[in-house]
């Protein structure tokens, strides 16, 4: 796919439309679209629109965990003052990166609904079918996470003409969860995806991925003893079946392999979001955004941004287990400097480090958005909400631990619903850490302002500010709606508080 994407990207993004202002296009598709190939096209323009979400994605989600923060306190840089307006939920509706995540959004989500708009012009019923799946998950994945970052939104499956756009107000939350959850249940039940892709098509999304989604966001959007959220329970499982149905950690990709990039698309990921260096425009920029400052090379090459510093506290946590072998995936802790030999104490988000980069933000890195480990700890999760702690979530549970080379827990460790529960809480926080998981789940279980405040309290770095870091409140689990988008409609609604 990485080959497919890089012979058509300079097409797609002449043809594609950039929605800087709105949340809706008026720009109709050029004429060219009238076959399968010029269809697929316009998919692969909406796979290739999950770049600008990304690169602002972990500031929106992991920077505002008690998983990273700023890398120092009282910087005047402009960039690092929205890194810590981020990091301590104090963010403005004239936030710049909090707007170019909203428009990246919805410019993916047009070119989403592009595809479906001219499905009509595909021959072949089983590729029609698929591309529809395609791009229903796309549009899913990408409201989704607006929905849960921004509570209500523009509900848009199509195009919209400018007098009727100045009008649009959000939509409900819940209005938005219906369309995520009918587009995904229309590719299952309709059977779109086919189960796996073929190896040139490694990266598109699969029925693997669909079920994955759909299961996370019915254990979002419903609570515990409703119908819709037992039925996340058959769909993990069906996940797994189609992942091989591990039963032991020997079945398992090894933890540091997940992320080699000479090892992309690996039995672990479900579905990632892939990059490809070379100086195409295709590249990660992560190893560039995240990299050690004034490294001289020795870690990444140029001068990286050095955010998403990883905090004391999510170190702290990985060093309570002992030798655990994700540490050191996760995060460094320093590096030997090879002129003066000797060793440098700073720390930095290390998960899509290439440290062979040639250009800065052009490393190959994929971004995995699903992988087989999220969705084992969300197995383990609703087997023990729905039937208590036993022996099976158990199972899944310790075969995370096992992967990690840290001690497994013994069914009396974690004898109630509690201590199970806290148990793979605790374990999807250090397996998932740094892939923009942490904040979406501290959200889900109802308790990311008291973790939060706990981790603004308790963090070295905020004693060290000039002025009081005060604790966030429960409307700040919500981003503001732009200002730009204000602008255009001064009767939108905005959020609480800003």
């Amino acid at each position: 796919m990485k080959k497919y994407i890089l012979i058509l990207v300079a097409g797609i993004l002449a043809a594609s439309c950039n929605l800087d202002q709105y949340p809706y296009s008026e720009v109709a598709a050029d004429d060219y679209v009238k076959d399968e190939a010029s269809v697929n096209n316009l998919l692969m323009g909406a796979y290739n629109g999950l770049h600008g979400v990304m690169y602002y994605e972990w500031a929106m989600t992991e920077l505002r965990t008690d998983n990273a923060r700023s890398r120092a306190a009282g910087s005047s840089s402009s960039e690092t003052k929205l890194v810590e307006q981020l990091d301590q939920n104090t963010i403005q509706s004239s936030h710049a990166w909090v707007q170019d995540y909203w428009d990246a959004s919805y410019t993916a989500i047009y070119r989403a609904n592009d595809v479906l708009s001219y499905l009509d012009v595909v021959a072949d019923p089983q590729k029609r079918a698929q591309f529809e799946g395609e791009a229903k998950f796309l549009r899913s994945l990408l409201y989704f996470n607006l929905v849960r970052l921004w509570g209500p939104v523009f509900y848009v499956t199509g195009k919209i003409g400018a007098d009727a756009a100045r009008d649009m107000q959000r939509s409900t939350v819940d209005k938005i969860y219906e369309l995520i959850e009918d587009d995904l249940n229309a590719i299952v039940d309709g059977d779109l995806l086919p189960e796996s892709m073929a190896a040139d098509d490694l990266g598109r999304a699969d029925m693997k991925a669909a079920k994955a989604l759909l299961a996370k966001v019915y254990m979002t959007h419903y609570q515990v003893g409703d119908e819709n959220y037992a039925k996340a329970e058959t769909l993990l499982k069906d996940v797994l079946l189609m992942c091989g149905d591990p039963q032991s950690a020997g079945a398992l990709v090894p933890y540091a392999d997940i992320f080699d990039i000479n090892n992309e698309m690996n039995d672990e990921i479900i579905f990632a979001v892939r990059y490809l260096s070379g100086n195409v425009g295709l590249g990660s920029p992560f190893s560039t955004l995240f990299g050690p400052m004034n490294n001289g090379g020795n870690v990444v090459m140029g001068s990286p941004k050095h955010y998403d510093y990883p905090s004391d506290n999510l170190v702290a946590a990985y060093n309570a287990n002992g030798t655990d072998l994700r540490k050191d995936v996760v995060l460094r802790e320093g590096y030997t400097d090879a002129v003066s030999g000797k060793y440098v104490e700073i720390r930095w988000n290390n998960k899509f480090m290439q440290s062979t980069m040639a250009t800065e933000y052009d490393a190959e890195n994929d971004w995995p958005v699903i992988r087989l480990g999220d969705v084992i700890l969300l197995y383990a999760e609703i087997l023990n909400e729905l039937h208590g702690p036993s022996d099976e979530p158990l199972k899944y549970l310790n075969m995370i631990r096992e992967r990690a080379g840290v001690p497994v827990y013994n069914l009396t460790d974690v004898a109630s619903k509690f201590e199970m529960r806290q148990a793979i809480r605790n374990e999807r926080r250090l397996e998932l850490a740094m892939e923009n998981q942490r904040w979406f789940d501290l959200v889900r279980w109802g308790i990311a302002t008291e973790t939060v405040n706990d981790f603004l309290a308790s963090e070295t770095l905020y004693s060290e500010y000039d002025y009081v870091v005060n604790p966030i409140s429960d409307w700040q689990c919500l981003l503001p709606v732009p200002l730009s988008v204000m602008n255009v409609n001064p009767d939108i609604a905005q959020n609480p508080g800003y």
